[in-house]
């Protein structure tokens, strides 16, 4: 017995069209993340030769250098003024990477639920139609209602498994971002305003706002 992929989500029931929506959800969002991300490649050490030798050379793909440049244009105002800036061009660097990751987890949190949900389900309709047979229900009978009830939660965790680890690689990119945004600004600061400012534990340079 034999099934193509579309036998088995039409024998899965009405719970198999949310999880195509998320599947379709997730896609677009994972390809939209990689390329983001793709375009946004920098190297920690490099953009801080290049904020030395060339500050206002244009590289708006590159993090680091619209940061670095930010502390640069607004250092006049003070050391006060330039983390304020600082923290507040961090976050919304941070918030932009981080935009879809949020909902990438959702979904792979999501999905497995409903997949669930249409196996309990089903297996209910299954139970229920073993109990309207009666005497005459076989275990093929049984065995045919268990297994295409099951098919949901197959589903929901081809849905969630590469939606939960893609979310978990681009958070991790979103907090080594933190790290060298954190690094970027300690060592501007210490440029600018002399190495007593560089002897500040490197997590206070980006404050909450």
């Amino acid at each position: 017995m034999s099934f193509s992929p579309a036998d088995l989500f039409i024998k899965g029931g009405a719970f198999m069209w949310p999880l195509l929506l998320l599947s379709l959800v997730a896609l677009t969002l994972i390809i939209e993340r990689m390329l983001y991300f793709a375009r946004r490649r920098y190297s920690l050490q490099n953009t801080l030769e290049d904020l030395k030798k060339k500050p206002h050379m244009a590289q708006p793909n590159n993090p680091l250098i619209q940061l670095g440049q930010t502390i640069i244009r607004e250092a006049s105002g003070g050391i006060e003024h330039v983390k304020n800036v600082a923290t507040r061009e961090a976050s919304q660097l941070i918030n932009s990477h981080e935009r879809g990751v949020r909902l990438l987890g959702l979904i792979g949190m999501i999905a497995p639920l409903i997949g669930l949900l249409g196996t309990v389900w089903g297996m209910v309709l299954a139970f229920a139609k073993m109990a309207d047979l009666g005497d005459k229900v076989t275990a093929g009978d049984f065995a045919n209602g268990i297994w295409t009830a099951l098919l949901t939660t197959v589903g929901g965790l081809i849905v969630a498994i590469p939606a939960v680890a893609a979310a978990r690689i681009f958070e991790g990119k979103v907090d080594l971002l933190a790290q060298d945004l954190n690094a970027t600004a300690s060592h501007l600061h210490e440029w600018i305003f002399g190495p007593a400012v560089a002897s500040t534990p490197q997590e206070t340079i980006l404050q909450e706002p």
